[in-house]
């Protein structure tokens, strides 16, 4: 499985909200600004058939609506796309076309499939030809919030505070792109702090995402083993 890191800040800083691309045919949220972040980096939008929400936060679903009109009216493309995310994204999205005054989505619904995942769900089936695990996390007020293990393998803990369930993805995965908005982690966010202990504990690498860039600029100071302050743009081969 190859992993782009599409975008790694957080939404008050220079670099584009968290945003992953795997395989290129899998994107994990989709933050304002993804399409052309996409194309920026020479990706083809238009193989992506799999859209993987963590939270229902604009910063992480503000350019569904884009992506999906780039695919489907530039791009003329006809198989369909499978949105995948926390009971109630369906609602969300249909909301967001309408918000944005955009009619395209009564005419592109026979391509765009819904799967809304309970808390601790496995999805793995030939359609979607990926494992994913969906995990509670803690997000402040934002309930439900999903971090997801994905094919055993990868572990991307969405927004979140240090709890249960980003202990749980840790553990079971064997290279992590965690939430490290802040220096010291909070309710809703993960800080510098709470990575220290993690990669201690568990001997995990951890590539950071939805970084501050204050936070970004101490952990280069700092020089954390195994936790890893990357550009957007950056790959993973072969995990």
């Amino acid at each position: 499985m190859d992993v782009e890191l599409i975008g790694t800040g957080a939404i008050y800083s220079k670099y584009n909200s968290a945003c992953t691309l795997l395989n290129d045919d899998m994107i994990v949220d989709v933050p304002n600004g993804a399409l052309k972040q996409l194309l920026n980096f020479n990706c083809i939008p238009e193989k992506i058939d799999k859209i993987l929400i963590t939270h229902m936060h604009g910063d992480h679903i503000a350019d569904i609506p884009f992506l999906l009109m780039y695919m489907y009216k530039a791009k003329q493309i006809s198989r369909k796309t499978t949105i995948i995310g926390p009971i109630g994204i369906k609602n969300k999205v249909e909301q967001l076309f309408e918000v944005y005054n955009y009619h395209l989505l009564s005419k592109i619904t026979e391509y765009i499939k819904f799967i809304e995942l309970s808390p601790n769900e496995i999805i793995e089936n030939d359609e979607i030809n990926y494992k994913i695990q969906a995990v509670p996390v803690l997000h402040g007020n934002e309930n439900p919030s999903y971090g997801y293990i994905i094919n055993g393998s990868l572990g991307i803990t969405g927004d979140t505070s240090l709890c249960e369930g980003v202990e749980y993805i840790i553990e079971n995965s064997k290279i992590i792109i965690a939430d490290c908005s802040r220096i010291n982690g909070d309710i809703s966010h993960m800080g510098i702090d709470n990575l220290k202990y993690l990669t201690e504990k568990y001997k995990k690498q951890i590539f950071t995402t939805h970084v501050k860039d204050e936070t970004r600029e101490e952990l280069k100071k700092l020089g954390v083993p195994n936790i890893f302050i990357e550009e957007d743009g950056f790959k993973i081969y072969n995990l």
